[in-house]
């Protein structure tokens, strides 16, 4: 499955490659996937540690339908991938990221206007969707977990193959 995955990360960053390199991100360094290796544990499966150490998707902007588009909105919103340091504040240091842990959620990245409201991937299953979660759903990881998700994608794979790319 991660393959599956792979392969729609590279098509986006293909996609993103014609239009202009200044929209890409970077890879991981050897020294971030190490401390996310020693912080997660086995949270985190090594296709993911492949991914981001091979394409460049640190503080790269991929965005996602969120809403339907209105006159002066499009709907898009977008997730900043996290470089190694933020993924372990919001997973370790911060709400929702520390309650959900224990359920396999780990950070991937944020909201860049700021709201608050990060991005989690569950990593237990071969192909995890992926899901933003509201800051203020609360501390108890079944009620954040039941009322405070919204999710982005089915699959991570399908969140490559959908991705929008932020133009400025």
């Amino acid at each position: 499955m991660a393959d599956i995955i792979f392969q729609e990360a590279y098509n986006f960053i293909e996609k993103v490659k014609k239009l202009d390199n200044k929209y890409l991100g970077r890879t991981a360094t050897k020294e971030e996937i190490e401390l996310l290796d020693d912080k997660f544990e086995e949270k985190i499966p090594n296709w993911y540690y492949k991914l981001i150490s091979e394409l460049p998707f640190i503080h790269m902007e991929i965005g996602w339908q969120a809403y339907e588009p209105e006159d002066d909105y499009d709907g898009i919103a977008y997730v900043d991938i996290y470089k190694s340091d933020h993924m372990i504040d919001e997973s370790f240091e911060a709400y929702p990221g520390m309650p959900i842990l224990e359920r396999g959620y780990v950070c991937i990245g944020g909201d860049p206007t700021g709201s608050g409201d990060p991005y989690f991937i569950n990593f237990d299953c071969d192909n995890p969707p992926v899901f933003q979660i509201y800051h203020d759903a609360g501390d108890n990881p079944d009620d954040i977990l039941e009322y405070g998700k919204v999710k982005v994608a089915d699959s991570l794979a399908e969140f490559f193959k959908n991705g929008i790319i932020l133009e400025y």
